[in-house]
C-alpha cells in the first residue's frame, strides 16, 4: 500500500525523536528512500536548533526601577503624612496659653549687684522678653510675659529657673507685663516710661507671607492655564505651585483663621516645617496619581 507524503511528514516528528515503532520505522524509512521531499523534511527536524535564549535584562531592570521608585514614593508619603501630623500635633500640645499678670507667676528680684532676676512660679512653662532703649537714654525697658501649655499641664512638669534680664549689668529703666487680651502692659519694676498708658501689639507679619504665598499660587495658576499644552513647563509649575499651597495649609494648621502673632519666629518655625512636610507628602501623591490615571483604561462607547 502506497502511503502519501502527509502520513509520513504526520509521523515524522516521532521517526525523529525515536519514538515511533519498528513498524512505523521502516514505513518511514521505505518511503523517505524514494521521497526526497521528505527526506529534506526530516533533516531539517534533525538539524533545528532552539532560537538562542534572549539575555537582554534591561527591559526586566526598567521594570524593577519602576516599582522601587513607586514603593520609595508610597513610603516618602506616608512617612510626610506622618510628620505633618505629628508636628501639627506637637505645635498644638505647645501652643502657649498666655497668663494674664499676678505676682504669683513672676516676681522681681534686685541683687546687690545690680542684676534683675525674673522668678518664675511652677505654672509658667515659657516667656518672653523684649528689650529696647528708653527714650531718654536712661537705661532699657524690657516688655516681659508668659505662658503655659497644654504640654507643661499634663505632660511634662519642668520648671523654670530664674532668669538674669541683664547680664551684662545693663540699666534697667523699668519692666512692662504685657497681656495678650488687648489691655495695657501693667508696669512691674522701675518708672513709667510715659504718662499714659503703654500697650504692646501682636505683629501680623504672617499675614503678608500668607498673602504673597496666594499670590505666587495664583501666577502658577495663571501658567498652568497658559502652559497647558506644553507638557514640560505644566510639569514643573505643578511641582512650583504646590510649595505656596502647602504654606497656606500649613498656615491654617498652625495658626488657624488668624494670622496675628505674638511670638512670630516660633509660629514661622513650625509653619515652616510642617510647609516642607506637606510638601514632599504632596509631591508624592502627585506623582502616584499620575501613575494611577496613566494606567487607567479609557472607557470606549
Amino acid at each position: 500500500m502506497k502511503i502519501s507524503c502527509n502520513v509520513i511528514r504526520d509521523i515524522l516528528p516521532l521517526y525523529a525523536e525515536d519514538m515511533a515503532s519498528q513498524d512505523t520505522r521502516e514505513l518511514v524509512e521505505e518511503h523517505i528512500a524514494s521521497c526526497e521531499s521528505c527526506k529534506k523534511s526530516l533533516e531539517e527536524m534533525r538539524t533545528f536548533e532552539e532560537p538562542p535564549v534572549d539575555t537582554d535584562i534591561a527591559p526586566l531592570r526598567n521594570i524593577q526601577n519602576t516599582l522601587r521608585r513607586k514603593k520609595m514614593q508610597t513610603i516618602i508619603f506616608s512617612v510626610m503624612v506622618t510628620l505633618v501630623f505629628a508636628l501639627v500635633a506637637m505645635a498644638y500640645l505647645t501652643t502657649p496659653e498666655y497668663i494674664s499678670y499676678n505676682e504669683n507667676a513672676v516676681s522681681i528680684i534686685e541683687r546687690d549687684d545690680g542684676t534683675v532676676l525674673l522668678n518664675f512660679s511652677e505654672e509658667v512653662s515659657g516667656f518672653d522678653v523684649n528689650q529696647y532703649p528708653a527714650a531718654d537714654n536712661s537705661g532699657y525697658v524690657y516688655d516681659i510675659t508668659t505662658w503655659e501649655t497644654i504640654w507643661h499641664q499634663k505632660i511634662s512638669k519642668n520648671n523654670l529657673e530664674n532668669t538674669v534680664l541683664n547680664p551684662n549689668g545693663e540699666t534697667i529703666t523699668s519692666i512692662y507685663y504685657y497681656n495678650t487680651d488687648g489691655s495695657e502692659n501693667t508696669l512691674i519694676y522701675g518708672d513709667p516710661i510715659t504718662d499714659g498708658s503703654v500697650m504692646t501689639l501682636p505683629r501680623l507679619v504672617l499675614s503678608y507671607y500668607v498673602l504673597f504665598a496666594v499670590g505666587f499660587s495664583l501666577i502658577c495658576g495663571i501658567g498652568l492655564v497658559i502652559f497647558r499644552k506644553k507638557e514640560k513647563i505644566r510639569n514643573g509649575l505643578e511641582k512650583i505651585i504646590l510649595l505656596p499651597i502647602s504654606y497656606v495649609f500649613a498656615h491654617f494648621l498652625i495658626k488657624g483663621l488668624h494670622s496675628a502673632t505674638y511670638l512670630a519666629g516660633r509660629d514661622f518655625y513650625a509653619i515652616v516645617l510642617v510647609t516642607f512636610s506637606l510638601y514632599f507628602a504632596l509631591l508624592a501623591g502627585r506623582n502616584i496619581f499620575k501613575k494611577l490615571s496613566f494606567k487607567k483604561p479609557k472607557s470606549t462607547l
